[in-house]
């Protein structure tokens, strides 16, 4: 039975891997694998081993770091080990694909042995500022693989002519070790074809990085982020194993994040409920703002809070009476007296006197 399947499979084989026709040929080996794995389970294994870590290119895993030819400037942002200090926030769907890929890429053996592919490709596509750039940073650290961000500014800083060099290089330091190749700004050197306001230099770019999305090994991860993915040639679409689409953030996400970062959870349900149409990014930026401004102004956070974001403190409190309540115990523990309060708060006399009354 076993010498049946080998010499079925053994001149294919050999036409594939003296043509250095890689893909074809990582799949026989894959289809092989399976058929193996009902009469001879541990050759089965050790085939998909040895796809895994040793699978046909012609790139020595020890080439130096790519560098542009004219500024010698690297064109690569490497991270060995990334290690994230936020837990990152986003909704249902993107969970869902996240841990997919990371599960598929956990049991490639089991994919592989099935002739089956594990995701080698994800375009994250979606405005600015919700969660592309950390979602490729989630992943190499959960699979603990070095994280590659392209340089754009560097690979396109040189002569037109160069800029294929460049991208060539990257690529095939890429697909020399398993890592994980991050493509921001995608759009800027995946551009439609058809754009008659491109020169030929840039349209040819799209050629080479069809291929390489094609080609590029298992071992490795290619993710490529826009957001303008209008621009993209349409032929790119169809060519990543996933398309993961990023939304602006959705209310329970907005108050999440709030909530990480230290603000009460009845104000951040508020703001939560008040902010539209507001990318993490934003949000993040106005909340630094409000806490700077708060020490400054010697203004409650909620106050700067506020200000950042054009609300009415007096909405929020209207709202939430026992906040309120909370707000005046606060300021009267932190040398406010009754008048100041009665200012912050917009409040009667009658009302702080109450407070203060029920917490003694």
């Amino acid at each position: 039975m076993i010498e049946k399947i080998l010499k079925e499979s053994l001149i294919e084989l050999l036409n594939d891997g003296l043509n250095g026709n890689q893909k074809s040929f990582e799949m026989r080996i894959r289809k092989l694998s399976g058929k193996l794995n009902k009469c001879d389970p541990q050759l089965a294994e050790e085939l998909s081993s040895l796809l895994k870590t040793k699978t046909l290119r012609s790139i020595d895993n020890h080439i130096p770091m790519p560098v542009d030819a004219d500024t010698r400037q690297k064109l690569l942002l490497v991270e060995e080990s990334v290690a994230l200090h936020v837990e990152p926030i986003w909704n249902e769907k993107i969970e869902n694909e996240i841990n997919r890929i990371c599960i598929e890429r956990e049991k490639s053996d089991s994919l592989l042995k099935q002739g089956l592919i594990p995701t080698r490709s994800a375009l994250l596509a979606g405005p600015p500022g919700v969660g592309k750039t950390l979602m490729a940073h989630y992943l190499a650290e959960k699979l603990k693989l070095p994280l590659l961000t392209l340089d754009l500014a560097t690979v396109m800083s040189s002569y037109l002519g160069k800029t294929g060099s460049n991208i060539r290089a990257v690529l095939n330091y890429a697909k020399s070790f398993p890592c994980i190749l991050f493509f921001d700004e995608f759009d800027a050197i995946a551009k439609k074809r058809d754009d008659d306001s491109d020169v030929g230099e840039l349209k040819r770019l799209v050629t080479v990085l069809l291929q390489a999305i094609d080609e590029w090994p298992t071992t490795s991860l290619l993710l490529a982020a826009t957001n303008h993915s209008e621009l993209l040639d349409r032929a790119i679409w169809r060519r990543f194993d996933k398309v993961i689409l990023f939304n602006l953030p959705e209310i329970n996400q907005v108050s999440k994040f709030f909530k990480q970062h230290d603000i009460n959870h009845s104000l951040s349900d508020w703001l939560a409920q008040k902010i539209q149409e507001c990318s993490f990014s934003e949000i993040e930026k106005k909340l630094n703002h409000a806490k700077k401004n708060a020490v400054l102004e010697n203004k409650l956070l909620i106050e700067t809070l506020c200000d950042q974001f054009d609300l009415e403190l007096k909405e929020y409190f209207s709202l939430n009476k026992e906040s309120k309540k909370e707000w005046i115990m606060y300021l009267a523990n932190h040398g406010l007296t009754q008048q100041d309060i009665a200012n912050k708060l917009e409040v009667s006399r009658s009302t702080i006197v109450r407070a203060l009354q029920n917490k003694k």
